[in-house]
């Protein structure tokens, strides 16, 4: 995959110049219209990808240079949970139709011809590996590699394997990746308790040379907690790993419930404050994840151009 291959390497000489500015979360914004169920099911629905499309549009607006396709549930396995893994192509064609169609609108109103990359949003596949659970790791690498095979064929040009708390998942997507589109820039994140280590006890400081070996362009975290906390994990993964890019995607901090809704603690000024200290570790890219909304990253985007 020739086309492939062009993008990797622009998208890594530019990441040797600059930092790049990811988006924040789609989830819970949508959840915050209200939208229930699986984010990835309303793919299939006009009048919701229009809402999608909107979101897209508003990262853009606020300074992203790559956004995430609502396609974090998007695999085989986890659509086969909503009954839906029939629909497994149109829900990822559909998805990545959303964002290119807000780098559309995004050109057409401002006449910027700012390059704004698409990422295949890939998340766990819900299922838990054996022998903790009663799935197989083949049965894992299927699933990943159905989901990045139309998003290959429907145009992402980066793909990001995201919140994933096994480790042993992550080398399942990875080996997808290498089987179906080894040519894409690839970035896989693990999702760290505040003291830097997953759910599945997997650490910080030593995930990165596991998953760069096997294949993995960028590595990094996201989810789980907020900036702050953010801040020691992100140093544990760089002392780690001195040469390594990372993409880092904290948390609008930690959520409580206030009158029905879900709350994000964190404000956009807060969590720029903290990123100041996450830049001291050199990431390559920098978004947020549950909570963040456009404005978290206008602040993110202003700390890094000023």
């Amino acid at each position: 995959m020739a086309g492939n291959l062009k993008i990797k390497q622009e998208l890594i000489k530019i990441l040797d110049e600059r930092i790049l500015i990811c988006d924040g979360a789609m989830g819970t914004t949508l959840q915050s219209f209200g939208y229930k169920g699986s984010n990835d099911l309303l793919n299939l629905h006009p009048e919701s990808l229009k809402d999608i499309t909107d979101i897209h549009l508003k990262y853009i607006e606020a300074g992203s240079d790559i956004i995430q396709t609502n396609t974090f549930g998007s695999n085989a396995l986890k659509l086969e949970q909503f009954g839906h893994s029939i629909d497994i192509e149109v829900i990822n064609k559909n998805a990545i139709e959303a964002a290119k169609n807000a780098i559309a609108i995004h050109k057409e109103k401002t006449k910027n011809t700012k390059k704004i990359f698409i990422a295949g949003d890939i998340g766990p596949s819900g299922k838990l590996l054996e022998p903790y659970g009663d799935t197989k790791y083949q049965t894992i690498v299927d699933s990943f590699s159905k989901q990045i095979e139309y998003l290959a064929k429907y145009g992402v040009e980066l793909l990001i394997i995201e919140t994933i708390i096994d480790i042993n998942e992550a080398l399942a997507a990875l080996e997808a990746v290498k089987k179906i589109n080894p040519d894409v820039l690839t970035a896989c994140t693990l999702s760290f308790k505040e003291n830097g280590i997953t759910a599945m006890g997997n650490k910080a400081e030593d995930f990165g040379k596991i998953i760069l070996d096997a294949g993995a362009d960028i590595i990094g975290a996201n989810c789980s907690v907020g900036s702050d906390s953010m801040i020691k994990i992100t140093e544990k993964i760089r002392n780690a790993n001195p040469a390594a890019r990372l993409l880092i995607q904290p948390n609008a901090g930690l959520p409580s419930l206030t009158d029905g809704k879900t709350i994000f603690n964190e404000s956009p000024e807060i969590m720029a404050e903290n990123f100041r200290q996450i830049l001291k570790y050199s990431p390559s890219i920098v978004g947020a994840c549950c909570g963040s909304t456009p404005e978290h990253i206008r602040k993110i985007a202003e700390l890094i151009k000023n």
